[in-house]
């Protein structure tokens, strides 16, 4: 399996990220999801989510984006989303616009029977993707951000559905070289929830949605940050138990998980300040094979 990565105006000068699929009941159809993206044509949205890996994705530049994606979308459906972000670190509005994408876009394929969506451009779509992507950036960005390259496809069908079995395969003790999960699911998961402070979100949406979305980290998490993160998010349902158990989730419920499962590792052993200094001199994925 290999990543490609190039700069964007330069597709010349690559670098292959050579990985090896991790053998768990998960990664056979999680390849299957990559296959059918294939099968389809799709190509790789927002090729240039890197993070924490260049200077080019400042808080200044996406808070621009932010806003300018409100304006877009109140262009199209006047007088929809009633403030904008005044402040990078404004948590609350970030929680705020974000709810617009939950209703507005709504949960997977759905926008394909919503009647909200019956005179509605195609190409606001992409537009609610946008804000979604760049307010998870900024929430990114304010929590210091770490090394990581995200890959999506965005009009790929979404038909899987996670089993118990996969839940087990989740840890948020992510490795250095190792290929990740990513949430596929639109609304908050647990531990958005525990962090994010949010007062406007819809739902509570626990990961239930297969997809080829991936995030490639290159930074380890600490025993004692995990740990930290069960805790907190355990703290987080408790304080909040009356609402989780109306939505059917007790304590133990095995769809209360967070962080993502293990897809794939580098083929290699590496230096990491070495491959990371290699991988700063790029900015796009170029292309994603799994051969």
């Amino acid at each position: 399996m290999i990543v490609r990565l190039s700069q964007k105006d330069d597709f010349k000068h690559t670098l292959d990220l050579e990985y090896d699929i991790i053998d768990n009941p998960f990664t056979p159809r999680w390849i299957e999801c990559y296959q059918r993206s294939q099968q389809r044509g799709d190509p790789i949205s927002n090729p240039d989510r890197f993070g924490g890996l260049n200077n080019e994705w400042t808080k200044e530049r996406v808070f621009g984006i932010i806003n300018e994606r409100v304006d877009q979308i109140n262009k199209i459906v006047p007088g929809l989303i009633d403030r904008k972000l005044s402040d990078p670190q404004d948590q609350d509005t970030l929680n705020y616009l974000h709810s617009f994408f939950e209703r507005y876009h709504g949960k997977v394929d759905v926008w394909l029977t919503d009647p909200w969506w019956q005179d509605k451009p195609r190409e606001l779509r992409p537009i609610w993707s946008d804000l979604n992507i760049f307010i998870h950036k900024m929430e990114s960005l304010n929590a210091g951000e770490r090394p990581n390259i995200k890959i999506t496809w965005y009009d790929t069908p979404k038909p899987d559905r996670l089993t118990r079995q996969d839940y087990a395969l989740f840890t948020h003790q992510y490795r250095f070289g190792y290929i990740y999960s990513l949430y596929a699911d639109v609304g908050k998961d647990l531990k958005s929830l525990a962090y994010d402070h949010d007062d406007h979100h819809l739902d509570f949406v626990p990961p239930t949605t297969i997809a080829a979305d991936c995030q490639l980290q290159f930074f380890n998490t600490t025993e004692e940050e995990s740990l930290k993160t069960t805790q907190d998010c355990q703290n987080f349902y408790d304080k909040n138990r009356d609402y989780f158990q109306s939505k059917g989730y007790q304590r133990d419920d095995h769809r209360l998980v967070t962080g993502a499962i293990p897809l794939a590792r580098l083929s290699q052993p590496t230096d990491p300040t070495e491959l990371l200094n290699q991988i700063k001199r790029f900015n796009w994925v170029q292309n994603f094979y799994i051969i």
